[in-house]
């Protein structure tokens, strides 16, 4: 099995603020499409990020109860994701040495 991609993880996110400003924007069936790109961010965190994946499923489940979130609330998981990728290379790095 493969590591989990943070990488991916994060394009999962901007996907979903990108068809969730669509559903705004008069497509509102863009929604499910904006809440199964969620579902996939989370399948990709859960295999070395238990607690992250915890986090997406909870926005997630937000998502499809009001069915709008704050963007704010989608950048503090992208810069989320981002320190937990920085973390990951440093102790990578050490690891070298």
């Amino acid at each position: 099995m493969r590591e989990s991609c943070l990488g991916c993880v994060r394009k999962h996110i901007g996907q979903t603020m990108v068809l969730l400003n669509e559903s705004l924007l008069g497509h509102p069936e863009h929604l499910w499409l904006a809440i199964g790109h969620m579902a996939e961010a989370e399948i990709e965190a859960i295999k070395q990020h238990k607690n992250l994946a915890i986090h997406i499923r909870q926005l997630r489940k937000e998502l499809e109860i009001y069915q709008k979130i704050p963007y704010s609330k989608f950048i503090d998981l992208i810069k989320e994701v981002t320190l937990i990728g920085e973390k990951q290379k440093e102790k990578h790095k050490k690891s070298l040495k």
